[in-house]
């Protein structure tokens, strides 16, 4: 049986993970992060390939739109030139905080969704185009690391054929085949479920769906479904979720389709709408009346795992004793003297201004 993933829960600890660690990476003087310091981000290694894959994929899109109606790009020297400009851009990556977080919460996506269904994930990365070619399967390889030997064995298989491209249903019934006989030899997902939760609280029950949630939920590809937590709340709406790259005819599109935007915008465009978009962004606007349904789940698990040291229990009666107060003053007071002490906050830290932040709109 087929592991269902409960997509917005793993979209909102995607947005967790990556505000903690662009959060940890940027303080004191670090402005922006190179390439070689993106493959050392983070100890999880596939997650770090990722991030380099979602940055380069949105680069070349970047790179076709700058392409010029008056010039002929398909001249040798003209391939050449871009080919060398490129490569010494490459070497000069150089990434701020705001533009660097986007593309890390797609990564976190990417890699726990990878890693609990790999079949489904390889079928949406290395489908959706008519006929699919030896070299973009190479391309795509490079950034796999986690159960490698999948793709390396469809390379392999078609490459003993002796033609370049083939068929998107020849190379699909290839890739179940290698599924199936490799199935025993993959990995184990919570290997990785552990790597991530040693960073930021998550086991697999939070992601994977009961057989009873999975029979509830069989339209899971199409649409997202409201659970508990986002009860009086926007559901939040990235079409950078796994959702769109597991849905099995995609509409005709590739995975480096969904960092495609409008064709007027620019990469920095891109990156800074979906950072004004974050579930934190839209809840600054307003006026809260009740603290603990208008928490955002994603600042939920920063809350809980930063501030509270994942005591679920503190979080919840921190919140039922700031309900209970008259003014911002004595909300603040409690949570001074009875969890900033306890817990040793750093006032400076933007996870503690955050939440007084949020608690302060309750008053006022």
């Amino acid at each position: 049986m087929q592991t269902k993933v409960d997509l917005p829960k793993l979209e909102s600890y995607s947005i967790a993970l990556s505000e903690k660690l662009c959060n940890d990476y940027y303080q004191g003087n670090t402005s922006v992060i190179s390439g070689s310091e993106i493959l050392k981000f983070t100890g999880i290694d596939q997650l770090n390939l990722f991030i380099v894959k979602n940055l380069f994929d949105r680069w070349k899109e970047e790179s076709y739109k700058l392409r010029s109606p008056y010039f002929d790009y398909d001249n040798e020297d003209v391939k050449d030139a871009l080919t060398i400009f490129l490569n010494k851009l490459s070497r000069h990556i150089s990434i701020r905080k705001e533009f660097f977080k986007p593309l890390v919460k797609k990564a976190v996506a990417d890699t726990l969704a990878y890693t609990l269904q790999p079949y489904q994930f390889l079928k949406a990365e290395l489908l959706g185009k008519p006929i699919i070619s030896i070299a973009e399967l190479i391309e795509k390889e490079k950034y796999i690391k986690v159960n490698k030997f999948l793709i390396q064995s469809l390379i392999k298989k078609l490459q003993l054929q002796n033609k370049t491209g083939f068929p998107e249903l020849e190379v699909q019934n290839y890739l179940e085949e290698i599924y199936k006989n490799y199935a025993s030899s993959l990995e184990p997902s919570l290997r990785y479920i552990e790597a991530f939760s040693a960073i930021l609280k998550i086991s697999s029950e939070d992601l994977i769906l009961t057989n009873e949630q999975s029979a509830e939920s069989s339209f899971i590809y199409k649409k997202e479904p409201v659970i508990e937590e986002y009860k009086d709340q926007e559901v939040p709406q990235s079409k950078n979720t796994f959702k769109e790259l597991v849905n099995e005819k995609n509409n005709g599109t590739t995975i480096n389709d969904f960092f495609t935007k409008s064709k007027q915008t620019s990469l920095n465009d891109v990156l800074m709408k979906e950072e004004e978009d974050t579930i934190l962004a839209k809840h600054r606007k307003s006026k809260i009346n009740d603290l603990k349904s208008s928490v955002p789940i994603n600042l939920r698990y920063l809350f809980i795992n930063e501030l509270f040291k994942g005591s679920s229990e503190d979080y919840d009666l921190a919140l039922s004793q700031i309900e209970r107060c008259e003014n911002f003053d004595s909300a603040k007071n409690i949570l001074d003297q009875l969890y900033g002490k306890k817990f040793d906050w750093n006032l400076e830290k933007t996870e503690v201004k955050e939440f007084f932040e949020l608690v302060e709109r309750r008053f006022y």
